[in-house]
């Protein structure tokens, strides 16, 4: 059945068509072995643990436990079936990169089981170890991954001719284990989440709510000596910034082409300066040092904080925040937490995610690219924009509040890549769409299946995006999916930006 491991390290053989199974013996169930594992566990190292007690088809369960999600929240859900589970679970651990699956008391897994992770581990190019801790004989489970699932004997799926395939399979002891698995170094391990760091705002006091012409002098009647200088220093960096904004754009000031200046200062606080700060103290630092500078420029960017509530400043800074695509990566369909993704990081309804292809996202979900101009609608990856088959349904309909490239925050980039991922297993493409009907891949997600399962996926993680809603809306400029999409991300924050002087110039 097996064969006894090498002088060389086995991890240096060459590629097989099928990736190597190690059956690791434990006959003795050692209890070192159980806290190994657990120092191991990680994303690249996924450790399954089968429950004992369970049905033929409930082992996709522990592997989603095992990478990290929430199964039982989606377990009893109609959209939720084995086969789709078991592609959610592939796409999850091919957007994790991981490298081994490690079966804690393999023993308990029956041949068709161990057949099915081994072929889970294929499709992630991920090396499968199977601990064996039963003084039980693994010969017939050693049997069945050698030769692929068919039985040996004339079975249902036929016999196996000798000289065909077979996959390989390496018996090994536990002193083996430990040496080709060695524990991760504690000195390059990763670093503590972000959001579980100390409070940045422990830092600031309690700012002034003063508008931003006089923001600066109210804070220096209020504010401790030493505390003014540290803010006085971040808002004139901020004011710098901004000016270098301005200069990048003198062009779209002007008053034909006004409105690609208001995308391009909609991406330039979504995506660097707002979104991104580390507190709501500094976020609204920033924005009054931003309108004081863009005011000067003879562009007025006004914030109206009555309508976000008691605390308006905790509103600017993006809502996707490492604490929520935790809690995202908890979800098992990767379409929910994608479109949850797209639609907080981009506070718009997903009136028209179902024109996203998949070649609009970057391949490890570092970037999103969308149009800028709706008569111009054409994509900007510079490898097939000027393709030459390039066809009308490649097309996808412009945001408003977008310009071309936009950024991600690479905490939630695994999210985007899983989708991608999934996408790709069904045979979609790079002309296929990203979020699909799942009823019926051929078809595009429709604006109201998307909506309820962003609002559902937000109420699981204990989110209320205001600006989200299932009815359309009364007015032009209420916030929300309608017939006339104005949701951006400014607009979320009820930041509006009028541009004073037709010429750009300075006042």
């Amino acid at each position: 059945m097996t064969e006894t491991l090498p002088a060389t390290d086995p991890l240096s053989l060459p590629a097989r068509p099928w990736r190597t199974v190690y059956l690791v013996t434990d006959a003795f169930d050692e209890v070192t072995l159980t806290r190994r594992l657990a120092a191991l566990e990680s994303a690249q190292c996924v450790v399954v643990r089968p429950n004992p007690v369970r049905s033929a088809s409930d082992l996709v369960w522990d592997v989603l436990t095992a990478a990290g999600k929430n199964p039982a929240a989606v377990r009893n859900h109609r959209r939720i079936t084995i086969d789709s589970a078991w592609a959610a679970a592939a796409a999850w651990l091919n957007a994790a990169r991981t490298g081994h699956i490690i079966v804690e008391r393999g023993h308990r897994l029956s041949e068709k089981e161990a057949v099915r992770l081994a072929e889970l581990a294929d499709t992630v190019d991920a090396t499968l170890w199977l601990i064996w801790s039963s003084p039980r004989d693994a010969t017939n489970t050693g049997n069945a991954l050698e030769s692929l699932g068919h039985s040996h004997p004339h079975g249902r799926r036929g016999k196996l001719p000798s000289n065909g395939p077979h996959r390989p399979l390496r018996a090994i002891h536990l002193d083996d284990f430990y040496r080709l698995l060695p524990l991760p170094d504690p000195a390059t391990s990763l670093p503590p989440n972000p959001d579980e760091n100390p409070d940045p705002d422990d830092d600031w006091p309690t700012l002034p709510d003063a508008d931003f012409p006089i923001f600066l002098a109210v804070c220096r009647r209020r504010l401790a000596a030493d505390t003014f200088d540290q803010l006085n220093h971040v808002y004139r960096s901020e004011a710098q910034r901004t000016d270098q904004f301005v200069r990048r754009h003198p062009h779209t000031l002007t008053a034909p082409r006004s409105g690609n200046f208001d995308r391009a200062l909609n991406a330039y606080l979504r995506d660097e300066r707002l979104g991104p700060a580390a507190s709501p103290h500094l976020a609204l630092i920033r924005l009054r040092a931003i309108q004081a500078a863009l005011l000067s420029r003879g562009v007025l960017l006004r914030w109206q904080p009555a309508s976000l509530g008691p605390a308006p400043a905790g509103c600017l800074p993006t809502w996707l925040t490492p604490a929520t695509c935790r809690a995202l990566r908890a979800t098992v369909p990767t379409d929910a937490a994608a479109a949850t993704v797209l639609s907080l990081h981009l506070s718009a309804a997903p009136d028209r995610f179902s024109h996203v292809l998949c070649r609009n996202v970057d391949e490890d979900g570092h970037y999103l690219y969308l149009p800028t101009f709706a008569d111009q609608a054409v994509h900007l990856r510079a490898d097939w924009a000027h393709a030459i088959d390039r066809r009308e349904d490649d097309e996808c309909p412009s945001y408003g509040h977008t310009t071309g490239k936009t950024p991600l925050p690479p905490y939630a980039a695994e999210i985007i890549a899983a989708q991608l991922a999934h996408r790709r297993a069904e045979g979609s493409g790079t002309r296929g769409h990203l979020f699909v009907n799942y009823q019926d891949p051929a078809l595009a997600a429709s604006e109201r299946t998307l909506t309820e399962l962003i609002l559902r996926t937000c109420r699981r993680i204990g989110i209320h995006p205001h600006w989200l809603h299932r009815g359309a809306c009364r007015e032009d400029g209420q916030i929300g999916a309608g017939p006339t999409p104005h949701t951006d991300w400014m607009t979320a924050r009820r930041l509006t930006v009028t541009v004073l002087d037709d010429q750009g110039g300075d006042l």
